[in-house]
Formats: structure tokens, sequence, C-alpha cells
């Protein structure tokens, strides 16, 4: 590799003038093999050898990779990708071995849409099944979530599906519900969503069952499949708009979690329900003042048609009660959870306290975040209406309390759910150590969190 230093500290641009699509060789370094003339406070240092990160802590000891470590890991990658550097090489120094953690960190961070890149692994971490599978399903999700509006509609991700079902060598079985059967099987919030688009609305469901259909559900997942948001006559801003084809990342991930699950080997019966629809304006889209009754009798009245994802993961809670088991839902719900933890968390909503201490044990030990939101028996009263049991939206309260408590009407077995707001799974410009689009957070989460429920290692 060629010296592509300065004395200046300006190595990190001279790195983005002169490498284009050369490889450039990354590894990692304590501050202390750094040349005694390198600036302070530069974390990446380009030598003749090849691009050295050096954190200011010290680099962990064994296989301790900490949250705070495995970030600055994926920011250093971000910052390459920033510079222009669209091939890597990772090697081992004399400081640090890449293992699979750190080595997928700095995948993450080093992603860029619409740009094309080269990683190379260690031999080691390459030779990984484990790592390798990983890698695939969660760059389907990413990919999943990145597709635009005309090119992923409730009926073309019946395509995306089959992708990742190859990906994972056909474990898992996938069933598509749409036109008169969703009617006839009484799944009334997604008929209602979906009526306003030419875009029929679907419930996919993807049944992960290693010791056969007569086995029991250990656990059912539900996920929220919006794959366009206009916000229906509660319109949206255009800018606000800009991301909505992202609003089906909830469905992306639970089904990302069934794959990790089912590559794993995971000896217990998993399902998950993927509602989808289009929130669209025409002469049949839902109005405000509607009132939608579902099969379990409660009916809803729509005060606000922006409020549409908890109308159609309503019905796949419904669904996923008829299994028996432990239930977990993901949605990209609400502003208010991205208010009040920003990009990073996801927020976690249950009125199972163990439960929800077990998602967060099993989204830290991941390299993950997550953080509780309250959801107490009492808040499950906010939503309540006089026009009809319950209402989609209530205005002055809190946001991703109030959208839980209308899912919980839905839970029948409340004791066993758990719900996640995933505020943290779309970067609308790059920030955190994540080019712009679909970041993938909160998959290992989800599989480690069922794993650990089952007390499968």
């Amino acid at each position: 590799m060629t010296d592509m230093t300065d004395r200046t500290g300006n190595a990190g641009d001279r790195a983005a003038d002169q490498s284009g699509d050369r490889t450039c060789e990354v590894y990692l370094t304590t501050r202390d093999q750094l040349p005694s003339w390198y600036p302070e406070g530069q974390s990446i240092a380009v030598l003749p050898d090849g691009i050295a990160l050096s954190p200011e802590k010290p680099l962990p000891a064994g296989e301790e990779r900490s949250r705070d470590f495995l970030r600055f890991v994926r920011k250093s990658a971000r910052a390459l990708a920033d510079r222009g550097i669209n091939s890597v090489r990772l090697r081992d120094s004399r400081d640090f071995v890449w293992d699979s953690e750190a080595s997928f960190a700095f995948s993450q961070g080093f992603r860029t849409l619409n740009r094309k890149q080269h990683l190379e692994f260690t031999p080691e971490v390459a030779q990984d099944a484990g790592f390798r599978d990983l890698l695939g399903v969660i760059a389907w999700v990413r990919d999943t979530i990145d597709l635009p509006g005309s090119e992923l509609t409730p009926d073309s991700y019946e395509k995306e599906l089959e992708k990742l079902r190859d990906l994972c060598y056909g474990k898992f079985s996938i069933k598509k519900i749409s036109g008169p059967e969703l009617e006839r099987e009484g799944f009334s919030g997604i008929v209602t969503v979906g009526r306003g688009s030419v875009n029929p609305p679907c419930l996919y469901v993807l049944d992960y069952a290693p010791a056969g259909e007569k086995e029991p559900v250990f656990i059912s997942l539900a996920g929220k499949g919006i794959t366009f948001d206009t916000g229906g006559y509660s319109l949206k801003p255009s800018g606000l708009m800009k991301s909505m084809h992202s609003d089906m990342g909830g469905s992306a991930t639970v089904a990302g979690a069934l794959a990790l699950l089912a590559l794993s080997g995971f000896p217990g019966r998993v399902k998950a329900y993927l509602a989808c629809a289009e929130n669209m304006i025409s002469g049949s889209a839902m109005r405000i003042g509607d009132i939608i009754r579902y099969r379990n009798g409660k009916s809803v009245v729509i005060d606000n048609t922006d409020a549409e994802g908890r109308l159609v993961l309503a019905d796949a809670l419904l669904a996923a009660a008829g299994d028996g088991g432990y239930i977990l839902d993901a949605a990209t719900l609400t502003g208010a959870a991205k208010v009040a933890l920003g990009r990073e968390y996801h927020a976690v909503l249950s009125l199972n306290d163990s439960l929800a201490e077990n998602f967060l044990r099993a989204a830290g030990s991941v390299g993950e975040y997550a953080w509780r939101l309250p959801l107490e028996e009492f808040h499950l009263d906010l939503v309540k209406s006089g026009l009809a049991d319950i209402t989609n939206s209530v205005p002055d309260e809190p946001g991703a309390t109030t959208a839980a408590a209308f899912l919980a009407q839905f839970a029948e077995n409340r004791d066993r759910w758990i719900h996640l707001d995933l505020a943290a799974s779309y970067q609308k410009t790059p920030g955190s150590g994540y080019g712009l689009g679909a970041r993938g957070h909160g998959i290992r989460s989800i599989a480690r969190f069922v794993k650990d429920l089952w007390g499968f290692r």
C-alpha cells in the first residue's frame, strides 16, 4: 500500500483523495503504537502499512467486546466510507485480532447505499458459517427496507420473502392471505387501511416448525408492514413522507429474526405475521370517523388516519393469539418513541416486567440498544372512546404508551406479550455510525431474546 500520510493532520482527507477503489488494509492498534508525530485526538491514522484505528479507551481484552467499543468500530467504518474509501481488507495486528462481533460492527458502518463496495474479512471470520448467515440476513433486512415504495408493495413483498427463505435453505414456509380471503377471515384492520390503494393489502404468515406443524408454537412475532405511508387523509408533510417506504420495517425485522432463529437450529416453533398494506388517499380510502369492528368484538373509531400501523397490527396480534405462545410485535409505530429515545434505542413496552427486563438484557448482550417506556394496566383506559370501544389516536397523551395501550386490547394473553416501537430502525441522514437508510437494528435482539426464553444457546 502506498504511503497516504502527511504530518499536518490531514491524513484522512488524503486517504480519500488517493485510495479510490484500491483495497485499503485496516487494523486496530493502541495509541502508543502510533508514530509520535501523529496528531492527538485522531482515531484514524493513515500509515504506510495500512489504516490504523486507535480508540481513546484501551482495546478490550480477550473476547470482551463492549457496546462502546463496537460503536467505535462502526463509527470508524462509517468515517472511512464517508471519505470515499470503497474497498477494505480487515487484518489482524499484534494488538487486536478481528472477531466476528467487531467484523460485523465494521460491516454495518461501512455499508453505503448506491455505491459499489468491497469488504474482505480475515480468513477465520470469513469461514464462520454463523457469521455468513448473520451478514446475509441483516443485508436482506436492510436491502428490503430500503426498496422504494414503487418496487415493494404488499403483493410484491412475497418475492423478497422467498429470497429470505432461500437464504435459510427453505427452513420456513410462507402463506399469503389476500383478496376476499382477508375479509372472510375477519382481518378488518388490514382491509380498512389497504382499501385506499390500487395495491391490495395482504397478510403473510411465516412458519418455522423444525419438529413439524403439529408442534405447539413457542413464540409468535407480529410486524407492521406498511410499504408506503402517506398518512391517508391525515396527510403527512412531504418532508416526513420521504422515508415512509421504510414503514414496513417492523415486518422485515421480525422476518429477519425468524430467519436467524431458523439458521441457528433453534428447536422451537416460531411463526411470524406480517400485516401489509399501503396507506393511500382515494375515494375508497378510510375516513376520519369510520368505525372498524375486529373479530374479537372490539370496535375502533378512526380519529387519525395516520395512526394506521396499530390498525393492521391488531389483526396480526389476534392471529398470533390463536397460537397460544409468547407474542412479540415490532413496528415503526410512533414519532413519540423517536422523540423520547432518539434513533439509538428501540422502545420496549410490556405489562410483564420480567419480559421487558429479559429483552433489555438480550439487546445488551448482542451490542444493541433498547430502553423501556412505561405501560401499566391503567394506561389501557387512555384509548377508550365514546364513539366506539376504543380510538386509534389520543392527542395530548404519551404517544408510544397509548399506541401500546391500543395494541394491548388485541393481545389476549397480555402477560406473555411484549411490544417494540422501532425508533432505531432507520437512519434519515448519515450518523451514529450508520449511513443513510435501514440499520438492521433489533433483529439480533429479538433472536437472542427468544433463545433466552427457551434456554437455547
